[in-house]
């Protein structure tokens, strides 16, 4: 069992780092560039990295760890999904709000 702890601990650590780049990049194409963010491929990163960030959220929580180190990057990892999450929802109010304009 301590061997699968210590597997998923490694297994996050690498996951959290590239997930938080990937909605960092978000953010920026969302305020630069958001004609990239409506492609199939910018909509599957999009969805696909809100999915994983709640996924590896979960799976931090299931530590239960008081490690600060954990309990940060379980922060920042909440941080970024939440606010990719809000852009998206943003990005459809948009969307609904220009389309119903005559």
């Amino acid at each position: 069992m301590l061997g699968g702890i210590n597997m998923l601990k490694k297994l996050l650590a690498i996951i959290s780092v590239p997930l938080v780049i990937v909605h960092l990049i978000i953010l920026y194409f969302w305020i630069g560039d958001w004609e990239k963010l409506v492609t199939e491929i910018g909509l599957i990163s999009w969805i696909g990295s809100i999915i994983l960030g709640i996924i590896v959220y979960f799976a931090y929580r299931k530590l239960n760890h008081s490690e600060k180190r954990f309990l940060v990057t379980k922060r920042i990892v909440f941080s970024s999904t939440l606010t990719t999450i809000f852009l998206g929802v943003f990005a459809i109010i948009i969307e609904f709000i220009t389309n119903s304009m005559p």
